[in-house]
C-alpha cells in the first residue's frame, strides 16, 4: 500500500517539478542574461537593430519552429516558446498553440479577416514598375558617308 501511495505521489509531483524548473525569460533582459538562462542559441540572426536567438526544442517538426527570443538592441522584446521547459513572462506575439484536432476542424473555415487594412495608395515615392513606360524607337538609319572628291 505504501508503494502505491509513494508511486501516486511521485506521478503527481513529477509534472509540478518540471514546471518549477522552467527557464523564464522576461522583457528587458539583456542578451547575456538570456544566454545565462537558456544557454547558447542554436542559431542567431541580426537584422537592423533586432537580434533573433533560435533555440532547438523537443517538438521539432510537430511545432513547425524553433523556440525564439527577439531582442531590440540588447533588450528582450518578445519570445515564442513551444518547449514546456521555457516560459516568457511577457506577452508573446505568437498565438496560443492549438491541437492537431482543432487545426483539422478549422481547416474547412475561411481565414479570419486581417486586422491591418492595406494602404489606399502605394507608399513608394517612385513605383518600381513605371505606369507610363517609355517606348524605345529604333535608331534612325544614317546614310553612309561619302568621300569628297
Amino acid at each position: 500500500m505504501r508503494r502505491l501511495l509513494a508511486l501516486a505521489f511521485f506521478a503527481v509531483s513529477l509534472p509540478l517539478a518540471a514546471q518549477s524548473s522552467a527557464k523564464v525569460v522576461s522583457p528587458g533582459m539583456s542578451r547575456a542574461k538570456v544566454v545565462a538562462v537558456l544557454g547558447k542559441p542554436a542559431t542567431e540572426r541580426t537584422v537592423a537593430e533586432f537580434t533573433y536567438l533560435f533555440y532547438l526544442n523537443s517538438c521539432g517538426k510537430q511545432c513547425g519552429m524553433n523556440d525564439l527570443v527577439v531582442l531590440r538592441g540588447d533588450s528582450v522584446v518578445d519570445a515564442i516558446f513551444r518547449s514546456p521547459t521555457r516560459k516568457y513572462s511577457g506577452t508573446s506575439s505568437s498565438p496560443a498553440p492549438i491541437s492537431p484536432a482543432e487545426a483539422a476542424r478549422q481547416a474547412g473555415k475561411p481565414a479570419p479577416a486581417s486586422r491591418i487594412a492595406p494602404p489606399a495608395e502605394a507608399h513608394d515615392a517612385r513605383p518600381s514598375i513605371p505606369l507610363n513606360r517609355p517606348t524605345l524607337a529604333p535608331a534612325a538609319s544614317t546614310p553612309p558617308a561619302t568621300k569628297a572628291p
